[in-house]
């Protein structure tokens, strides 16, 4: 029997593409040990300095939280951005020479924002492994690698006023509506990132626009008829290589309906083909830019 082909992104593709640092992550490291307490003026101890959290945690956490720009490289190795100087990079620093650890152990965790925040994040990535640095002599090399899968400006600084750090990956776990999925390294390095995800936002927006009467239609196809009589309003709240989540609201309940493509997109460039096979526009999308928004 022949594979089927998935309708939604597996787990594995879901890791990939928030690992590729669309939506900033967030690291998690042990935390700064609390200041000894000093004096006040009158000699007496100054217990709120000494009690007082260290920036980046809340009190009786048991590490500090960092924002960080997080990539991969063509390989799905796991990088993180960091600027020169800042809280995150003195943190790294002062943990890489302490002894207690071989890496400074660390723990990425990166929420999927969904278009417009219409809807609950559809998946939540989180890695546990161990911060190393990269030799000055291989920053630029590195960078470039970063480059080809995202080219982001802010690698044209790495060497000047920023530095690029490798996560060497422990275990990799994804959260979606399927539940919590441990997933195996050669399984996180073989799933490709979803080519709309980065502009997700833009193909909401001119769907919107653009496509507005083909997607009320569709949507009033695919319900029963009496369903149908009742729809109140229509919303796209997901796009995804294999089709779009329309949120729908049918009298006073909402219900969200799958738009699968006719085959998985490849490339952003393809979407708008996409969009005509599944709106059944006579175009078939040949017509690319009369459909840009």
């Amino acid at each position: 029997m022949p594979p089927t082909t998935p309708t939604r992104p597996t787990p594995a593709q879901w890791a990939r593409t928030l690992a590729v640092g669309t939506v900033t992550g967030t690291l998690h490291l042990p935390r700064a040990p609390r200041q000894p307490a000093h004096r006040c003026g009158h000699g007496e101890p100054d217990v709120l300095a000494a009690t007082a959290p260290a920036r980046g945690r809340s009190a009786g956490s048991r590490t500090e939280t960092h924002p960080v720009q997080h990539l991969t490289d063509a390989w799905g190795g796991l990088l993180l951005l960091v600027d020169d100087g800042s809280p995150l990079h003195r943190r790294l620093l002062e943990l890489e020479t302490d002894g207690r650890w071989n890496g400074v152990p660390a723990v990425l965790d990166v929420l999927d924002v969904p278009p417009g925040q219409a809807a609950l994040p559809r998946a939540r990535l989180c890695v546990t492994g161990w911060v190393e640095s990269i030799l000055p002599a291989d920053q630029r090399r590195v960078a470039q690698t970063a480059a080809a899968v995202r080219p982001l400006g802010a690698l044209l600084d790495v060497g000047a006023t920023r530095s690029v750090w490798r996560l060497e990956v422990g275990d990799v776990r994804v959260t979606t509506a399927g539940g919590v999925h441990l997933l195996e390294d050669d399984e996180f390095t073989a799933a490709a990132p979803d080519p709309l995800y980065d502009d997700e936002d833009g193909i909401v927006v001119h769907l919107e626009t653009r496509h507005r009467d083909a997607l009320v239609g569709w949507v009033l196809d695919a319900l029963p008829p009496e369903r149908a009589r009742e729809t109140r309003e229509v919303a796209v709240v997901g796009v995804d290589r294999y089709g779009l989540d329309v949120l729908v609201t049918i009298g006073s309940g909402t219900t969200t309906l799958r738009a699968a493509f006719p085959e998985p997109v490849q490339h952003e460039h393809d979407v708008v083909r996409a969009l005509c096979g599944l709106f059944g526009c006579p175009c078939g999308g040949a017509g690319r830019t009369e459909h840009r928004a």
